[in-house]
């Protein structure tokens, strides 16, 4: 068996425990494996509460695969478009946040994002605001986002870098 089948044989597997019926396809692209699972009545039960349910299956998956193929497997998992309506909310969320910022000439925070939230607007900020920088600061449950304007951002510590 190769690792594509071995991927999709392990999240079948574990989809069964959870949900009844579902659609998956794994693809492999820049030596990520993207699981695509498609289900009509139990998104809501595989994507969970701000998406922590989609992020954990994705981590348990990980853990189940390195056990299984000796090697770290880098893995994305998506339910039904999940992760494009994510990332289209998010830049709404950045662009408005953007637009405060360069209208009022001073930093503001964003709360309440997982890693992997911050991650993708810290991308966007960078590749669409040419004027303005972002960075995080806090620890766990009270990490932030901060949007500023280039040039005055807070002296930063070790603890206020990028996610990575």
């Amino acid at each position: 068996m190769d690792k594509t089948e071995i991927i999709k044989s392990e999240a079948e597997e574990l989809l069964k425990k959870m949900i009844n019926s579902c659609e998956l396809n794994v693809e492999a692209e820049n030596d990520v494996y993207h699981i695509v699972i498609k289900t009509e009545e139990e998104a809501s039960t595989v994507i969970g509460r701000h998406g922590e349910t989609i992020r954990a299956i994705q981590k348990i998956l990980e853990v189940i695969l390195y056990k299984k193929i000796g090697e770290p497997v880098s893995l994305l998992v998506n339910v039904n478009d999940y992760r494009e309506k994510q990332k289209e909310r998010l830049e709404g969320i950045a662009d408005s946040m953007a637009q405060k910022v360069l209208d009022e000439k001073r930093e503001m925070p964003l709360r309440s994002l997982s890693s992997y939230e911050r991650k993708m607007i810290h991308e966007y900020i960078a590749s669409k605001y040419p004027d303005l920088t972002s960075y995080s600061v806090g620890e766990g449950r009270d990490r932030q986002l901060m949007i500023a304007p280039k040039g005055e951002e807070k002296e930063k510590t070790e603890s206020s870098e990028k996610d990575e």
